[in-house]
């Protein structure tokens, strides 16, 4: 029977996670800020917190970057448990058919050319932007077009474009043992896709849909990945 312990239950009343506790204790070990670890985690400080508040179900890869930026195992970091760093060669290959992983995930960046190729030409993202109520992360459909991320949404919804706002756009995939993965982030303004051209070749918006256009400012990337063992 597997314990489920409730101290990585959501934070009430302002206190904090078990997750984030021993976040910030190793960053303490560390003598790394906040800012730093999300500087390093490809994220903001805002995004980092939610992250940490909300927990494993939220966002997986985030914490896996979080982890790696921790030098932790993700195990370690998401419900406080020793990790073997190194797995014995003798007990076999991993559950993918490969060797044993050793350690704990190591971060790398992908240059931009590398972080368009990870989002190919369509897929599914979270776009995050500030609301009067703090963050707001939502889940989106998108196409890319020329170096520019599209996707449709409710003129009167929290992801319609706002003059002057940037938004950050997000698309990340990591293994089912949250062992390896990427990350992109992208930043950028908003606005509405209006040419007649380009609209004909996109697939008509449900009613009182509209095609919205992301062409970013900056594009980040993180690899992620745990080294196996010869």
């Amino acid at each position: 029977m597997t314990e489920v312990s409730t101290d990585d239950a959501p934070a009430t009343a302002g206190a904090p996670t078990g997750l984030a506790r021993r976040f910030a204790a190793r960053l303490a070990d560390l003598g790394l800020t906040e800012a730093q670890a999300a500087t390093k985690a490809g994220m903001s400080t805002a995004y980092l917190r939610r992250v940490l508040d909300l927990g494993r179900d939220f966002d997986a890869p985030a914490l896996l970057r979080l982890a790696a930026v921790c030098g932790l195992d993700y195990q370690e970091l998401v419900a406080g448990r020793p990790a073997d760093r190194v797995h014995d060669a003798a007990s076999g290959p991993h559950a993918d058919g490969g060797p044993p992983l050793v350690g704990p995930p190591v971060l790398g960046e992908l240059d931009v050319a590398e972080c368009w190729d990870r989002l190919g030409s369509s897929g599914l993202g979270r776009l995050a932007r500030t609301g009067p109520d703090g963050p707001v992360v939502r889940p989106v459909g998108y196409v890319v077009h020329d170096r520019t991320v599209l996707y449709r949404t409710n003129p009167d919804g929290a992801l319609a474009p706002d003059a002057g706002r940037e938004v950050a756009f997000e698309v990340d995939r990591a293994d089912p043992d949250l062992r390896e993965g990427w990350s992109v982030l992208m930043t950028g303004p908003l606005d509405y896709v209006t040419e007649p051209d380009l609209l004909a070749e996109l697939p008509q918006p449900p009613a009182h849909g509209r095609w919205v256009r992301l062409t970013p400012t900056t594009v980040t990337g993180r690899s992620i990945r745990t080294n196996r063992a010869a």
